[in-house]
């Protein structure tokens, strides 16, 4: 559970005002809370501040909007236009300007505008148009969209219920990631502009599993390619100090997951703990024999909800990589001077699978 309001969950703090208008601070603090499994009820300063802040807004777009292009040549087609746009970022469509473009063209044959008032709707048209309505280009990040709203609640309070019987120190959550270890940076501060290399696309999986209240630093696993990679020097990755498997394409899979498991549940055994593992439903989490996971238990959260519900997605992960690549660039230097004096021809490609050390990756989870 947590206890701060998102960016999203003040907009719809703020939609839910202007549904009900009557609501007072009370109320609305009792239904976000509610809305939003928060742990503590936000208080009147905070729904009073979001309420403001977000009235100010819309009050400053809405002046902007009047200050441009107060004279409208096809109100009509231009309100039809913006209709369509926002019905299409209701229903998840992505736009382009070209898009917009054509369909306002489309909009006028519809209404049968006499070509003597039809407009060009250059790429100036569009520029004024987008800032008139608050219209910006921006990115898809991720997969909440493709998640419906119902199914999030009911999967929050299905992990709620079954994570009740659990201190917080043994409820864990394992989730994979690719890490291509070799990618060197794509952006370079330099005058001019300089060409660009192949990119490597050496990788490795890593299956990152924390607890929920931090404490417990678990081994990260690593999945390679190669069974005995020859950087190893005829030593295995538990000798060397880290979980090391292989598959053909370093991908995680049944058997792999499974032997993670009961290791796992060999060391929850020795320490005399009983944990709840938390994981999403890929094809390759699935168990072979849970009676023999004896102090392991295992949760799958529900389809097509892990953006919201997988916590390793919270920042853990980019964290991880974040901390791991500062540790790579700290030998950056002394290779930049191997690639200068002729004795390497890049700085991140010689990196083998060795150098991404178990212990030091290991440290970047503490």
């Amino acid at each position: 559970m947590k206890s701060r309001l998102s960016l999203d969950e003040k907009h719809a703090l703020y939609v839910e005002h202007l549904r009900n208008p009557s609501a007072t601070y009370t109320e609305l603090a009792a239904w976000a809370a509610n809305m939003f499994t928060l742990n503590t009820t936000p208080s009147k300063t905070t729904i009073c501040n979001v309420i403001q802040r977000h009235t100010t807004q819309h009050q400053r777009a809405d002046s902007k909007a009047r200050s441009i292009d107060r004279d409208v040549t096809l109100p009509e087609v231009e309100q039809r236009i913006l209709q369509w746009v926002l019905r299409c970022k209701e229903l998840g469509v992505c736009l382009t300007g070209e898009l917009i473009r054509k369909q306002a063209v489309a909009f006028c044959d519809e209404l049968q505008v006499p070509m003597s008032r039809c407009l060009a709707f250059s790429k100036r048209w569009l520029y004024k148009f987008q800032r008139k309505h608050g219209l910006t280009s921006k990115i898809q990040h991720g997969e909440a969209a493709s998640t419906p709203p119902e199914a999030v609640a009911v999967g929050r309070q299905d992990i709620l219920n079954t994570t009740s019987g659990f201190s917080p120190y043994d409820v864990c959550n394992m989730d994979e990631t690719s890490f291509f270890y070799c990618l060197s940076p794509h952006r370079s501060i330099t005058r001019h502009r300089i060409p660009g290399t192949k990119k490597s696309k050496k990788r490795i999986t890593l299956a990152l599993t924390t607890n929920a209240d931090g404490s417990d630093v678990i081994d990260p696993l690593f999945i390679g390619t190669a069974v005995q990679p020859r950087c190893f020097n005829h030593q295995t990755g538990k000798e060397l100090g880290f979980d090391y498997h292989a598959s053909k394409k370093a991908w995680m899979n049944g058997s792999i997951f499974n032997t993670y498991l009961h290791a796992l549940n060999d060391r929850m055994v020795s320490e005399n703990r009983k944990v709840l593992m938390l994981v999403d439903n890929a094809p390759p989490n699935k168990l072979e024999d849970e009676a023999l996971l004896t102090n392991v238990s295992m949760k799958m959260l529900p389809p097509n909800t892990t953006t919201y519900l997988q916590t390793q997605d919270a920042g853990i992960i980019a964290s991880f990589k974040a901390k791991v690549k500062q540790w790579q660039l700290q030998n950056a230097p002394d290779q930049i001077e191997e690639v200068m004096s002729g004795a390497r021809t890049s700085c991140m490609r010689s990196l083998s699978l060795r150098q991404c050390d178990g212990r030091k990756m290991l440290g970047a989870l503490s």
